[in-house]
Protein backbone atom coordinates (compact mmCIF):
# COMPACT_ATOMS: atom_id res chain seq x y z
CA UNK A 1 0.00 0.00 0.00
CA UNK A 2 2.46 2.27 0.67
CA UNK A 3 4.73 1.66 -2.63
CA UNK A 4 1.20 2.87 -4.39
CA UNK A 5 0.93 5.65 -2.14
CA UNK A 6 4.63 6.68 -3.17
CA UNK A 7 3.77 6.23 -7.25
CA UNK A 8 0.66 8.51 -6.91
CA UNK A 9 2.69 10.85 -4.91
CA UNK A 10 5.36 10.93 -7.66
CA UNK A 11 3.33 10.78 -10.77
CA UNK A 12 1.20 13.47 -9.33
CA UNK A 13 4.75 15.84 -8.62
CA UNK A 14 5.93 15.40 -12.09
CA UNK A 15 2.66 16.12 -13.61
CA UNK A 16 2.23 19.48 -11.34
CA UNK A 17 5.96 20.20 -12.80
CA UNK A 18 4.31 20.87 -16.37
CA UNK A 19 1.50 23.01 -15.17
CA UNK A 20 3.98 25.73 -13.59
CA UNK A 21 4.25 29.15 -14.80
CA UNK A 22 7.89 29.28 -16.85
CA UNK A 23 8.25 25.92 -14.92
CA UNK A 24 8.54 23.57 -18.47
CA UNK A 25 8.34 19.94 -18.76
CA UNK A 26 10.71 17.68 -16.14
CA UNK A 27 13.51 15.44 -18.05
CA UNK A 28 11.98 12.73 -18.89
CA UNK A 29 13.29 9.57 -17.80
CA UNK A 30 13.98 6.48 -20.10
CA UNK A 31 12.52 2.87 -18.92
CA UNK A 32 14.48 -0.08 -19.71
CA UNK A 33 11.91 -2.90 -21.89
CA UNK A 34 11.90 -5.24 -18.91
CA UNK A 35 10.81 -2.34 -16.50
CA UNK A 36 8.42 -1.08 -19.55
CA UNK A 37 6.82 -4.95 -19.16
CA UNK A 38 6.70 -4.95 -15.50
CA UNK A 39 5.03 -2.00 -15.11
CA UNK A 40 2.35 -2.67 -17.85
CA UNK A 41 1.42 -6.37 -16.02
CA UNK A 42 1.37 -4.30 -12.82
CA UNK A 43 -1.35 -2.09 -14.11
CA UNK A 44 -2.98 -4.68 -15.75
CA UNK A 45 -3.40 -6.20 -12.74
CA UNK A 46 -4.94 -3.24 -10.84
CA UNK A 47 -8.63 -2.82 -10.73
CA UNK A 48 -10.60 -1.36 -13.14
CA UNK A 49 -10.77 2.63 -12.67
CA UNK A 50 -8.33 2.19 -10.39
CA UNK A 51 -6.66 5.77 -9.20
CA UNK A 52 -3.60 4.72 -10.36
CA UNK A 53 -4.36 3.64 -13.01
CA UNK A 54 -6.14 6.94 -14.32
CA UNK A 55 -2.49 8.82 -13.08
CA UNK A 56 -0.34 6.62 -15.81
CA UNK A 57 -3.08 7.70 -18.05
CA UNK A 58 -2.20 11.07 -17.19
CA UNK A 59 1.15 10.57 -16.83
CA UNK A 60 1.57 9.24 -20.25
CA UNK A 61 -0.12 12.35 -21.75
CA UNK A 62 2.08 14.76 -19.89
CA UNK A 63 5.19 12.93 -21.48
CA UNK A 64 3.58 12.74 -24.76
CA UNK A 65 2.83 16.51 -24.14
CA UNK A 66 6.55 17.05 -23.32
CA UNK A 67 7.85 15.24 -26.42
CA UNK A 68 6.02 17.27 -29.09
CA UNK A 69 7.19 20.33 -26.85
CA UNK A 70 11.17 19.07 -27.41
CA UNK A 71 10.86 19.03 -30.89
Amino acid sequence: MLRTILIAASFSALLAGCNTPGGGCPPLPKYSVPTQREAAAALRALPKGSAIGKLVVDYKKMRDACRVGAR
